[in-house]
């Protein structure tokens, strides 16, 4: 990344505090602004690149047919990888008003223990399919003069096992939004309602949510956008940061089923939709550069093969997938704080 682009975007992050979770973005600026600052103090410095690894280690699935006549059967995995890479840029920054996008890519594989062995065709199927998620996310907060503020996230995504020669929007695209209205009560209490559309649960749903930022003392503080996620901080000093908590983590896939013994579906989707408790640590490398380890278990609430959209109907196979530890590493960029300082000073 050259130098002049690099200084422009840590000039917006700077400018702006970014509070990721599944649901949402918040933006913030400096306090001498006179609009509402949605954020609380303590958080730490916005992400702006992100680039992280996951694995899950061998764990046991037991399928069972519901179409055709592919029976019962089970497996032990290998390992179920992900790669994630996130960046974000701005679009308009304003104090009135801010509007920033971000491009995501993911990657997911599932590697089986003696597939060769194995003659079930759904775990044939499925051995280092790559299932990729492209999207583009975009983020507006509108603050007022008092101590109101409106959010709206909304994301573009292609989910699927799509190729460079067989690519379809319609098949693989998938839609969600997030509108919220907030309420800075303190600096150490931050609140927001809304509604949200999306595939947090493994199929499309609309829900309820409320969004807690909270800081108890110093040192402890939860960030929470229910029901989707909670985490508790510890802050240790402003080099090391200490979470746990639960969040809600779903997708759904677009699977090709050309050439496939699945060949007679038209509309083959996966569901994933999955509990995951986690302790996470995130440090400083340098100043700029930080680095995060997470470990944690996982519950599968999901994980059918279906002949259509929706994650309860049309199951073609229906997999039970029992809890298994996950950890994963990332590394970042934030702000460098002597830009903070200059525009914060």
């Amino acid at each position: 990344m050259g130098k002049p682009y690099y200084f422009v975007l840590l000039s917006f992050v700077c400018n702006t505090t970014i509070v990721s979770s599944h649901a949402q973005e918040i933006f913030t600026w400096s306090r001498e602004t006179g609009y509402c600052n949605p954020s609380v103090v303590g958080l730490p410095r916005a992400k702006a690149v992100i680039i992280k690894y996951e694995l899950q280690p061998a764990y046991k699935i037991i399928s069972t047919g519901k179409q055709g006549t592919y029976g019962n059967s089970e497996a032990e995995t290998k390992s179920n990888q992900r790669w994630d890479f996130r960046f974000r840029f701005p679009i308009l920054n304003k104090p009135s008003l801010t509007i920033a996008a971000g491009i995501k890519y993911t990657q997911e594989e599932f590697n089986f223990r003696n597939i060769k062995a194995n003659t079930y065709e759904f775990y044939k199927e499925l051995e280092d399919r790559p299932l990729k998620s492209l999207g583009l996310h975009f983020y507006a907060l509108k603050p007022t003069k008092n101590n109101k503020y409106f959010i709206l996230r909304a994301s573009f995504d292609l989910n699927g096992d799509y190729n460079s020669n067989q690519f379809s929007v319609k098949d693989f695209l998938k839609f969600s939004i997030t509108p919220l209205v907030g309420w800075k009560r303190s600096e150490n209490l931050s609140y927001a309602v809304g509604l949200s559309y999306g595939y947090t649960f493994g199929k499309p749903l609309i829900f309820p949510v409320v969004s807690i930022n909270k800081n108890f003392n110093c040192n402890l503080g939860i960030e929470s956008v229910l029901p989707v996620n909670i985490k508790l901080r510890y802050t240790k000093n402003d080099k090391n940061y200490f979470y746990t908590g639960f969040d809600l983590n779903g997708a759904s896939y677009r699977l090709n089923n050309a050439g496939t013994s699945f060949s007679e579906y038209n509309k083959l989707h996966l569901f994933r939709s999955e509990l995951r408790y986690t302790l996470n640590y995130e440090r400083e490398i340098h100043d700029w550069l930080w680095f995060g380890i997470e470990g944690g278990i996982r519950h599968s609430f999901n994980f059918n093969l279906n002949n259509g959209p929706r994650a309860r109907s049309n199951v073609i196979i229906s997999n039970k997938v029992r809890d298994a530890p996950l950890i994963n590493t990332s590394i970042f960029v934030v702000p460098p704080r002597g830009m903070l300082k200059r525009r914060t000073g």
